[in-house]
């Protein structure tokens, strides 16, 4: 769950919902449908995706673009 920001187009998480999907993908490690169900060293990526919900639908750019513009501003004086 968190806010999305059209200014820069980041998603900003507030915080997990700790709800997990199964991708049902042969190619994703922890997926039900993994084909590499036996072997010892798979190379299959092995990361949760959180479901992401938008709370708010903010027009502005996130803090940390905020800030990176306003650095990029006053270094070049």
């Amino acid at each position: 769950f968190g806010n999305q920001h059209r200014g820069c187009g980041h998603f900003v998480v507030m915080y997990y919902s700790g709800n997990r999907s199964d991708c049902k993908r042969p190619t994703c490690g922890l997926s039900s449908a993994h084909m590499h169900k036996t072997a010892k060293n798979c190379l299959c990526t092995k990361t949760y995706g959180d479901y992401r919900r938008v709370l708010n639908l903010i027009q502005e750019p996130c803090d940390t673009c905020k800030e990176a513009a306003f650095a990029a501003r006053v270094s070049r004086r």
